[in-house]
């Protein structure tokens, strides 16, 4: 692991980079809420347990040589995102924001059928009226059989929405059910806003701190020094008095987690645990967002609009036959609508999705299988609901970084860990998380045929700059690639991202559903052609009501069911 500053003599040697035991796989900030707020919803206590408390799984890296990681420059990865993230609003003038308030919509086909799709235009207005002729603005589209804001019962879609650039917006929705369908048309960023979260934001190194404790060891019965400094993660380092606390260029490339230096005798190689440094991120939030502030409240920001048809009719179709969907598999074709809510089911129109509420059917589907779930909170639920539908006793994991079972019965391993980076004033020791790609090369390749694999890593990267995001996605996808040689038929799964609750003006800014649709878009693009299934979450959580970064039984039910028929197919499930 490397110990030295991550610049262009480090990570562009032609010498191999050896990877041996390491205590230090990564741990990074990211999104958590800035004031107190955290992203597990809750004060949140880490806690340790011995890890496989029946088989012995080793996810620390291995002696063995990993192939030099490549390098991406800033060059790359801004050429890479215009091709799959394009910038809809160039202009460098000053202009009035995009007003909720006066911003038009219609129907465009006033005839409308189950099975049909409803065509929506957006005329994008300024407080005086004046037709916007720029792209940007971000959008929230809804339909619901139910008046309220943000029910969730009944039917309820989200629309597909496509920027013309020119101040209009085509929506598409998918129509599930006959009758009334009102319209939500919500403003949820204009592209004021957008664009200086692009520009002015995104790229900002040193957004977020942690107090990170250097502890020296010590022999048993003696009290180990310890001191604590302030950390930050950087790409672009060129000098700096601080030192490189933490570096694994085969999973971050140039970026690396810098700490002021400890009071001797204690040295930069003795950091034992990182928390939140609410104080210094919140002070430093405040001093980048400056007057942008007022881009993220009133009229401009998550409104509804107002200006257009409040509902529209549906009737039944006489002659419609049911099509089938496809199979699930990586890559397939992507649909303009993911489908709908019936109350609490989730109708998908991508793929063949089956109900598994069978404890056998689950049973049978997971035997002799070891999934990892290396990932953050929004997938350890998931962990909760497939012990639910096994019938095995309901296990709380709170708020742990760290959870395994063996169930001897299935012969089956569930392995739950948080990714690194994660954000909370809790203090984290730095060896409870791994990294994925270490996770990929020290897999035996004897325990391909049982190995599944989660991640998701969305929800605490919001925090990362551009540059630094990107390049951890891409490596990530390379080390996919070279798992791949070895373990082509390993089922991998990567959990999209989807739009949360926001508290207060400085979290709609550090954690931007924008940035958040952004980063899912990203993944997305990045790792198409890898085998890898994207489970692209947004339309599902956006239109089943409220955003929560922790979503209700009800959605966490129907993403295992996506997970369970992927990863086992369809002949032991319940349709």
């Amino acid at each position: 692991m490397s110990r030295g500053r991550p610049a262009a003599s480090a990570c562009g040697s032609q010498q191999p980079i050896m990877v041996g035991t390491t205590r230090r796989t990564g741990f990074t900030l990211s999104l958590c809420m800035v004031y107190f707020v955290f992203l597990c919803g809750a004060v949140v206590t880490f806690m340790w347990e011995p890890f496989a408390p029946k088989v012995a799984v080793n996810l620390t890296p291995r002696p063995g040589v990993i192939k030099e990681a490549k390098r991406y420059s800033s060059k790359d990865i801004a050429i890479l995102l215009q091709r799959f993230l394009p910038e809809k609003n160039k202009t460098n003038r000053t202009l009035p924001l995009t007003s909720a308030l006066t911003s038009t919509y219609r129907l465009v086909d006033q005839t409308l059928r189950v099975g049909d799709t409803a065509h929506f235009v957006i005329q994008a207005k300024d407080s005086d009226g004046r037709n916007k002729t720029i792209g940007g603005d971000f959008w929230f589209t809804v339909l619901t059989s139910v008046e309220d804001d943000h029910p969730t019962a009944g039917g309820r879609t989200a629309g597909s929405v496509v920027d013309h650039n020119n101040g209009t917006y085509s929506v598409s929705f998918y129509v599930g059910w006959p009758g009334i369908a009102y319209v939500h048309m919500t403003l949820a960023a204009p592209s004021e806003a957008t664009k200086w979260l692009r520009e002015q934001y995104w790229p900002v190194e040193k957004r977020i701190f942690w107090r990170g404790t250097f502890r020296n060891k010590t022999k048993p019965g003696q009290k180990p020094l310890s001191h604590s400094t302030l950390c930050y993660l950087m790409r672009n380092a060129s000098s700096t008095d601080d030192c490189v606390a933490d570096h694994n260029p085969n999973a971050t490339g140039l970026t690396a987690l810098y700490c002021e230096r400890p009071k001797a005798p204690l040295t930069c190689d003795d950091l034992h645990s990182l928390a939140l440094d609410v104080k210094a991120t919140g002070q430093r939030t405040s001093q980048i967002v400056g007057k942008a502030s007022k881009l993220f409240v009133g009229v401009n920001f998550m409104r509804r609009l107002v200006h257009g048809p409040i509902s529209v009719k549906i009737a039944l179709s006489p002659n419609r036959t049911e099509s089938r969907a496809p199979v699930c598999k990586p890559d397939s074709r992507h649909l303009v609508n993911d489908g709908f809510w019936l109350n609490k089911t989730w109708h998908h129109l991508q793929c063949q999705v089956y109900k598994w509420d069978d404890t056998k059917a689950v049973g049978e589907c997971l035997r002799h299988k070891h999934v990892y779930i290396i990932a953050d909170s929004t997938v350890r639920s998931w962990y909760h609901e497939i012990t639910r539908k096994l019938g095995l006793p309901w296990q709380r994991l709170g708020s742990r970084v760290v959870k395994n079972n063996y169930y001897e019965e299935l012969d089956l391993n569930m392995t739950y860990r948080f990714h690194p980076r994660v954000i909370t004033q809790a203090r984290v020791t730095l060896s409870m998380t791994p990294y994925e790609v270490d996770v990929l090369f020290n897999l035996p390749t004897k325990d391909c045929g049982r190995s599944i694999f989660v991640f998701s890593s969305w929800a605490h990267f919001t925090q990362w700059t551009r540059d630094s995001y990107v390049e951890r996605a891409l490596l990530l996808r390379d080390a996919i690639l070279r798992f791949r040689e070895r373990c082509p038929d390993v089922p991998i799964v990567m959990k999209g991202a989807h739009p949360r609750e926001h508290k207060g003006t400085q979290m709609r800014v550090v954690g931007s559903d924008y940035t958040l649709w952004a980063l899912g878009r990203t993944l997305r693009a990045i790792f198409h052609g890898t085998g890898v299934y994207f489970f692209d979450m947004w339309q599902m959580n956006v239109a089943y009501g409220p955003s929560n970064i922790h979503m209700p039984t009800d959605v966490i039910s129907e993403e295992v069911n996506w997970f369970l028929t992927y990863v086992c197919g369809f002949k032991n499930s319940t349709t």
